[in-house]
């Protein structure tokens, strides 16, 4: 399951080898949002702050 630190770790990668684009952050930004929408990232959340 893909978890919004495994996401920015991926941004943060792609941002070094290739820099980072306004397209590259919507996607970015695009990506969160459907995790926040998920009820399993929701679960994956609550287990990653205990």
């Amino acid at each position: 399951m893909m978890t919004e630190k495994i996401l920015y770790e991926r941004l943060m990668l792609y941002k070094s080898k290739h820099g980072v684009t306004q397209e590259v952050l919507q996607h970015y930004h695009w990506a969160l949002d459907t995790l926040k929408q998920h009820p399993l990232a929701k679960s994956c959340r609550a287990q990653e702050k205990m």
